[in-house]
């Protein structure tokens, strides 16, 4: 894989302008402008520049904006209740094209986490955005510690296992710093839709390339720029950088780019070094002067930096790509099985998997498992136990999904309720239960417990993400808000049907972002499956628990 696939990168800019092309080609309807898909379509794409303003170092625009699209598409979903009317509108792709389509997108995202993993990543611009937020988090250490996260906690330490293997190591960040050179530049203020950005004073006639500059601030009066510059002896960079940057920290964003380690984390290379001799030998190669290689990380004749994977990792990327997949797989089925149309599958599938959300969250494991659990209760609706076990499993991993419990039961009401009550209940008392066997040693049961139940997410540990810069009682008319969707979505539907059901699950799993306190807005896979779904649905007035909910082999029907 190296070898046919080196240096496969995206950068997060650049794959987001293809696939919003490669949407529009294939899903906007040029013949029908003012049409309810075009809608949905530029809502999907219009909550990518937020996550590239985070990506980037602007956390508060790109926080600002997850919030104002959201906003925006969670009326929309509200509204999908009152439409009745739903033309097939065909995908601009033919059934052929559609099934390669979604094969060859699928089959990329593997390699994708292969190759573009930490430190075996080939260009710090090409770290996807969850590597960002977990070098972020693994820098403040109360943010990222999982006891104060609601949740499952054996769940959230295994996805904090996973985002710290797929993301960049400290030895990165030391390399990616000890490779230049800094110095100070001039800078000036400019507002921006009311928020102040520094500005760089670097000469046009700068022999230095402009894709070299790499921005710190600090806390401090002063804040600095520096441009990156090649360094003739790679130890004095390394004794000089952490000196020049002693004491700077970070501004209250994600970073871009590396941040300054402190001095006592960086030192000097003993073995093996670069001495200036080698050190122009690899910049006449073509090669950036890069830090000391060991066996653990070596080039190949092409110039890929391979790092060894071990089983563990092996396994950790088998079950992120076997999770993306049953998502996939997943969506391909309800558009055959409950929709009645495979092409329609393949169609929904293929826009969730062009979304550059998932691009830049392809190995989160709370984004993907609450999400797999979530459709699957979608796919098997007919059976309301099974629904409630993965209803159950959903909110038992991330505390959410259990406000989608009184909707569903609320379209259970007349038919299944029972069944669907014990499911999700026995199967969070089951996960509870396996709480006092897979919890940590130095975890407190009880503390766990709560945590499992959702302490700390109605009253907040530490904030991160929108809420980090706002008052936090003002989450508190947000949260009441919720509660009065939650709890009316169960008395209140027109027509409680599949289509209501998927739309208003959708609805409510996208309210949860704007009181998350850790990154909300960014758990997108929550509910674009959903969204996704919604976009192609058919008419599904008559999909009602009544008519559809499989009775209990030995019962006899009976029709409210």
């Amino acid at each position: 894989m190296p070898t046919s696939l080196f240096q496969y990168e995206m950068l997060p800019t650049t794959w987001f302008y293809m696939s919003s092309l490669l949407i529009l080609a294939v899903f906007f309807r040029f013949n029908r402008f003012f049409s309810i898909r075009n809608l949905d379509v530029l809502l999907l794409l219009s909550t990518t520049p937020g996550l590239v303003y985070i990506a980037m170092g602007s956390a508060l625009q790109g926080y600002l904006w997850l919030y104002v699209v959201g906003a925006t598409l969670f009326f929309r979903l509200a509204f999908d209740v009152f439409l009745r009317r739903r033309p097939l509108l065909a995908p601009n792709l033919n059934f052929a094209g559609l099934v390669f389509s979604c094969a060859a997108a699928s089959a990329f995202m593997i390699p994708n986490l292969f190759l573009n993993r930490g430190d075996a990543c080939e260009s710090p611009r090409a770290w996807r955005l969850e590597q960002i937020l977990t070098a972020a988090e693994d820098s403040d250490t109360d943010v990222g510690d999982v006891t104060l996260q609601p949740g499952y906690r054996p769940f959230l330490r295994a996805t904090q296992t996973t985002n710290r293997f797929f993301a960049p190591s400290q030895e990165s960040w030391r390399r990616a710093a000890a490779s230049a050179h800094m110095r100070k530049r001039d800078f000036q203020d400019v507002e921006f839709f009311g928020v102040t950005i520094r500005v760089n004073h670097t000469s046009r006639n700068s022999k230095r390339p402009a894709a070299n500059a790499m921005r710190w601030a600090s806390g401090a009066s002063e804040e600095y720029a520096y441009d990156v510059e090649p360094s003739e002896n790679l130890g004095s960079a390394v004794d000089t950088f952490p000196t020049t940057l002693n004491g700077v920290h970070a501004a209250p964003s994600i970073p871009s780019a590396p941040l300054a380690p402190t001095t006592s984390d960086v030192t000097p290379p003993t073995s093996p070094s670069l001495t200036p001799a080698n050190t122009s030998n690899v910049a006449e190669s073509g090669r950036s002067i890069d830090a000391p290689r060991d066996r653990a990380d070596q080039l190949d004749s092409v110039g890929f930096r391979w790092t060894p994977l071990s089983r563990g990792g092996l396994f950790l990327i088998l079950t992120v790509v076997v999770l993306q997949l049953g998502v996939v797989f997943t969506i391909v089925m309800i558009g055959g099985v409950h929709f009645g149309s495979i092409q329609t599958g393949f169609a929904a599938a293929l826009l969730y998997l062009l979304l550059p959300y998932i691009n830049q969250f392809s190995a989160r494991l709370d984004h993907i498992a609450p999400a797999l659990a979530i459709l699957l209760a979608v796919l098997y609706y007919r059976r309301p136990f099974v629904s409630g076990v993965a209803l159950g499993i959903a909110g038992s991993l991330v505390f959410y999904p259990f406000f989608l419990l009184p909707l569903w039961l609320g379209y259970y009401w007349r038919k299944g309720a029972a069944r669907f009550i014990i499911g999700a209940s026995g199967s969070a008392l089951t996960m509870a239960a396996l709480l006092l066997i897979l919890i940590d040693p130095s975890d407190s049961y009880a503390d766990a417990l709560a945590c499992f139940f959702g302490r700390n997410a109605l009253f907040l540990a530490e904030a991160q993400g929108l809420w980090e810069y706002l008052p936090r009682f003002y989450r508190i008319p947000i949260i009441s808000l919720f509660f009065v969707f939650c709890f009316g979505y169960a008395l209140w539907i027109p027509r409680k049907n599949l289509a209501a059901l998927i739309s208003c699950t959708a609805a409510l799993m996208l309210a949860t972002q704007f009181w998350m306190g850790r990154q909300g807005g960014v758990y997108m896979s929550w509910y674009l499956p959903l969204v996704v779904l919604t976009v192609f649905r058919p008419n599904l007035a008559d999909r009602t628990a009544v008519t559809t909910v499989v009775d209990l082999p030995g019962v006899a029907t009976t029709n409210a």
